[in-house]
């Protein structure tokens, strides 16, 4: 039996090289989903922060048309005190949201969900919380000068993978969940599809 080919629809460079380190060959391809509108409607109609997370990562794997494919999607929310936050914007957001989140906890929510010839065969959520040291504020800045633009890519203005893991004080959950993508029951399912097994 042939494997099928495997289709990452993400432009997240941390996503990539989670894939590529577990030794999956895949393809690429960037989701033509729009977040904001999704999300938008997903709050209007009062909708949790889970089931807009798994919404996005499904919305991303149905993006790619790939006949026969299997196609990964996934999104990341980080859920503080009942808000949603999106990407900083600029440097100056970035150090705001570090202060908001310094010496409290808080949720990343990842979903990931596999979608197969116009439908999904497999979703799975994670929910890890991170905990943040009580930063001074010149803590914060030295941080993100040594960080760079890197942070902008992340929602929390963190990289855990980088520099970021100095900021926290106790991480609980899936260290790819946090990172954004659950890599281990993602790859229980492709064993099944036979991808990825020795």
């Amino acid at each position: 039996m042939t494997a099928p080919r495997l289709i990452l629809a993400s432009g997240s460079e941390i996503r990539v090289k989670i894939l590529k380190d577990a030794g999956l060959v895949f393809d690429i391809a960037r989701p033509s989903t729009d977040e904001a509108a999704i999300k938008t409607r997903m709050l209007r109609e009062g909708a949790d922060p889970e089931s807009i997370a798994a919404a996005l990562a499904e919305a991303k794997a149905l993006s790619p048309r790939a006949p026969g494919a299997l196609v990964i999607g996934s999104d990341q929310i980080l859920e503080y005190e009942g808000r949603l936050f999106d990407k900083p914007a600029s440097r100056r957001e970035a150090a705001e949201r570090l202060r908001e989140l310094r010496g409290r906890t808080h949720s990343l929510i990842n979903a990931v969900a596999v979608a197969e010839n116009g439908r999904i065969v497999f979703r799975h959520l994670d929910r890890p919380r991170l905990t943040m040291r009580a930063l001074a504020d010149e803590e914060i800045d030295r941080y993100l000068d040594a960080a760079g633009e890197g942070v902008l890519a992340s929602v929390g203005a963190y990289q855990v993978e980088n520099l970021g893991a100095r900021l926290f004080a106790r991480i609980e959950g899936d260290h790819f969940a946090v990172l954004g993508l659950s890599l281990f029951p993602l790859l229980g399912f492709l064993r099944e599809r036979g991808i990825g097994g020795f």
